[in-house]
This record gives C-alpha cells, sequence and structure tokens, in this order.
C-alpha cells in the first residue's frame, strides 16, 4: 500500500472532509443539534457537515491573540472572555502588548462577524447540541474559546 506523502490531502476538499465529517458525526448525534463553524476555516467544512446530516448550522467567530515575540497565545469567541494559554506568563512589561492584542483580537471578530452573518445575531443554542467545527487547527485556542462561547450562551 502506498504511503501517504506530506502535500497529500486527507481530504479532496473543505466540502468534501464536511460531508464526510457529517456522514460519521450522524451516528453519534441526535436531534436537536446545530453545527457552528468557527470563522474562517470551519464554516465551509460545517456547512457541509450539516447539510450531510440535515441539521442546522451557524457561524460561530473567532480570532487568535497573538503577540508578535511569542505567537499565539489564545483567542476569543463572539463576546465571550479571552481564553489564555495557561503557560503563558506575562511579565509586567508585557501587559499593554497583550491588551492592544486582546484588543486587536475584538476589532477581527467584529469585522468577520459584519462578514459571516451581516447584522444577525448568532442562532439561540438554548436546548440543542452544539457541534464546534474547525478547518485548520493550528493551535486549540480559537477551537476551545469558541467552546467557552458557546457554554456562556
Amino acid at each position: 500500500m502506498p504511503s501517504r506523502t506530506e502535500a497529500e490531502a486527507l481530504y479532496p476538499s473543505r466540502s468534501g472532509a464536511g460531508a464526510q465529517l457529517g456522514s460519521q458525526l450522524t451516528k453519534r448525534t441526535s436531534p436537536p443539534t446545530i453545527v457552528l463553524g468557527v470563522t474562517p476555516g470551519g464554516v465551509e467544512v460545517a456547512a457541509n457537515a450539516a447539510k450531510a446530516m440535515s441539521y442546522s448550522f451557524d457561524v460561530i467567530v473567532a480570532a487568535n491573540v497573538r503577540l508578535d515575540e511569542l505567537g499565539v497565545i489564545g483567542a476569543i469567541a463572539e463576546d465571550a472572555d479571552a481564553v489564555l494559554d495557561p503557560d503563558f506568563q506575562p511579565r509586567f512589561g508585557i501587559m499593554d502588548a497583550l491588551e492592544e492584542a486582546i484588543d486587536g483580537a475584538r476589532r477581527a471578530l467584529k469585522t468577520e462577524r459584519l462578514l459571516f452573518r451581516g447584522q444577525r445575531p448568532l442562532r439561540s443554542l438554548e436546548g440543542m447540541n452544539v457541534i464546534v467545527v474547525d478547518g485548520h487547527a493550528t493551535s486549540p485556542w480559537k477551537m476551545l474559546a469558541a467552546a467557552e462561547a458557546v457554554r456562556q450562551m
């Protein structure tokens, strides 16, 4: 059996990945369920997963909190508090930069919210099973921030 090369994709496309995810999740979930796509990469995957399962779909807006010298140290989703790496130990001199990074992430949230949902709020999640999907997780923070935002709703 030939081995897969690094450049070879696991799924043919994001929509194909979503359809396959939906077919797997159908066996593990029951209505009422909503599938939330984490912006930007999870939106197409989640939409196709929801379609494959005949479930509702919506977009959950999230943005990384990034410090120039440290990279991604956390994320924010919707209007929830920032979720930061517990190993991140801010020093006194970095607090202003951290506040600026969080403010920058909040500005990015506003832009993406308008882009992906317009003026429409996130659908009500009350009484729903919620599946959160990200299409490109390079760190856990956006996914954790989205899960925390869902938990707070």
